[in-house]
């Protein structure tokens, strides 16, 4: 049976910069250990690995135990739907980007973190509307919808064309990604 987690809760794990600077150095030097990559990042090694062990939750990395030495590589768990094109959005996202892009990666991430931002996205890819033609159809109340699209504006996600709230284009790997994904 294939796992299926939330993609508003990966993306919430995907929306912590340490995280991604975590995962950029194991796409970028497979096989490190947690010790290793908590050293290169320069915390302590609790922290690497509870950040570790939440994108591994969420599919995106695997792991080798080797004793009590722990590795990570960029490899997707077969039985998460989701993560082979997240990751492959993310070693893209790594490649065309420097690390100073992992905060534009963030947003993007942090835009879908919430299960009503995605309900608004998927509202807007059917049509542009206005607020309230949105704000009805996705059944938000009108100052949280307004949280949430200020959100999704900061993440790239969506903008306002005189009264009408529409899609953004975002050419971003992850963002176009993620919109397969919805």
């Amino acid at each position: 049976m294939a796992l299926s987690p939330t993609l508003w809760r990966t993306c919430r794990v995907l929306s912590g910069g340490t995280r991604l600077a975590l995962l950029r150095r194991v796409i970028k030097h497979p096989g490190l250990s947690v010790s290793e990559l908590a050293a290169a990042e320069k915390i302590d090694l609790a922290r690497a690995s509870q950040e570790l062990r939440r994108l591994q939750a969420r599919g995106i990395v695997g792991v080798e135990r080797e004793g009590r030495r722990v590795r990570y590589f960029p490899e997707p768990d077969p039985l998460v739907a989701s993560a082979k094109p997240l990751l492959r959005a993310l070693q893209e996202a790594c490649a065309k980007y420097p690390p100073a892009g992992d905060e534009q990666t963030a947003r993007i991430a942090h835009g879908l973190a919430h299960e009503r931002r995605i309900a608004v996205v998927r509202a807007l890819q059917e049509e542009p509307r206005p607020f309230l033609a949105l704000q009805g159809a996705v059944q938000i109340p009108g100052q949280t919808l307004w949280h949430h699209l200020r959100l999704l504006a900061a993440g790239g996600w969506v903008e306002q064309d005189g009264r009408t709230w529409k899609l953004a284009a975002n050419d971003h790997p992850l963002a176009k990604c993620l919109l397969k994904l919805l």
